[in-house]
């Protein structure tokens, strides 16, 4: 008999962690933190259903902090085997992990971001999540590897990221899947997800499992540029550092080429972490499309650009006048250097703040999307004056007919279960799956063990 414990991503839409139980061995798909609010935060300081020391590996499916960033926690508690992933996850883990560090001792020193509460001890430190990076064994995409001696696995592109995969399972007879988080098809810098094949059981992402996304980004966001250029101030971009600002740089380079207002514009880059990221784009070139306008000065051939990597030069943007886009992370503007951006220009009625994707509640950036008056960053309260536009295009994540299109190229009769969602998106994509697809279909629950 085998069993998967749903430990995160169940009722939540962060905070991924499954326990695979096979034969009194163990491993987890996926090690994420859970991020938001102060309670859903509160997640990390649960106790694992097994201790660390009893985990037998980790198969990561990409390397989003949702994804990876409990690994050091787990290696700080004594976990000691191989974390598997796929090498361009590899790369970003030792990027997201090393940020996770320094802005847990950032947090930990200065408070979280807008809310300031008391601030928590950090996680973890750069020395756990050295001793994690040296536990990771990449995998090539359609490789067949062994997971603890007690089944096989093999992962496919997902689409979503560089790197993501989902991962193919095949226990005691049966194909188990785990989507981990599915990107979308036709996006300019990824190829589509797989097709899925043959499988007994699958347990998907639902992030946008009852909603659409809208069809242009781009030009929504050219839109929003041309508004905040017609305000006169600064434009303000807050974006994950990994793959949403590279789309961001992407759908901007596509607009100079064709409005000579936004070709004028000067961008900057305040993100040492998403210039490392754009390194990977070419490192990793065989994951991408071919971009027409690339460059080897400037990511996706966009002009006027300048990277921001020392703390000087983040500041010098403090005195910069008139219109300018500063993109800078972190996306939901939970931490990092957005927070001093905003700090500097919520208050000023000229600037323009573009919101490009998911804001999850408690976050700063959901404050901001439902229209706060007054904001707190660093212990000051600020009036809100400047323009917040929020664009719902930019996801890298399969919306309803996304997800029902992927699931449609699996070749069974599967157990269906969903996970990573807020309760109601979870809901609806299974009421989909159950109507569409005629699959048992469920919400997987906190804390829940199936068996198969």
């Amino acid at each position: 008999m085998a069993e998967i414990t749903f430990v995160g991503a169940a009722g939540t839409v962060t905070g991924s962690k499954h326990l695979v139980t096979v034969g009194g061995k163990r491993f987890f798909v996926d090690c994420g933190l859970f991020q938001g609010t102060a309670d859903v935060r509160a997640l990390n300081d649960a106790k694992l259903p097994v201790d660390a020391e009893e985990i037998d590996a980790v198969v990561i499916t990409h390397g989003h902090l949702d994804h990876t960033g409990y690994l050091p926690k787990l290696v700080k508690d004594g976990f000691d085997g191989p974390i598997y992933c796929t090498p361009a996850t590899a790369a970003i883990a030792e990027i997201v992990l090393e940020d996770a560090a320094h802005l847990q001792q950032e947090l930990s020193e200065h408070g979280h971001g807008h809310e300031q509460p008391h601030a928590p001890a950090p996680f973890y430190d750069d020395r756990d999540v050295a001793r994690t990076l040296r536990k990771m064994e990449p995998v090539e995409y359609e490789r067949e590897f062994s997971v603890a001696g007690i089944c096989s696995a093999r992962y496919s592109n997902a689409g979503h990221i560089l790197g993501s995969a989902f991962v193919h399972l095949a226990i005691e007879g049966k194909q188990v899947l785990f989507s981990g988080d599915l990107g979308r098809y036709g996006r300019p810098l990824l190829a589509d997800p797989s097709p899925i094949g043959a499988a007994d059981i699958i347990c998907c992402e639902s992030t946008y499992g009852d909603r659409e996304h809208p069809a242009e980004s781009i030009t929504a966001l050219g839109e929003a540029l041309r508004a905040g250029i017609a305000r006169g101030g600064a434009i303000v971009i807050p974006a994950f550092a990994v793959e949403r600002t590279q789309d961001i740089l992407y759908a901007i380079a596509q607009l100079q080429h064709q409005d000579p207002a936004i070709a004028n514009l000067a961008i900057h880059l305040d993100s040492p972490m998403a210039e490392k990221v754009d390194a990977l784009f070419e490192r990793f070139g065989g994951e991408r499309r071919e971009v027409a306008g690339d460059s080897p000065s400037t990511p996706f051939g966009i002009h006027h650009f300048t990277e921001h990597r020392s703390t000087e030069e983040s500041k010098a943007l403090n005195a910069m006048p008139g219109n300018f886009v500063v993109i800078s992370a972190s996306g939901m503007a939970s931490g990092g250097r957005i927070l001093h951006h905003l700090h500097n220009h919520l208050s000023d009625p000229r600037a323009t703040i573009i919101l490009c994707g998911y804001q999850s509640v408690g976050t700063l950036g959901n404050v901001l999307e439902h229209g706060a008056k007054t904001v707190r960053i660093y212990g000051d309260a600020l009036p809100v004056r400047a323009s917040i536009v929020a664009l719902k295009g930019f996801s890298a994540h399969a919306d309803r007919t996304g997800l029902l299109r992927w699931l449609h190229t699996c070749t069974g009769t599967p157990r269906f279960y969903a996970v990573h969602g807020e309760p109601a998106s979870a809901a609806a994509l299974a009421a989909e799956v159950r109507q569409e697809l005629k699959w048992s279909a469920q919400v997987a629950t906190r804390g829940t063990t199936v068996t198969f």
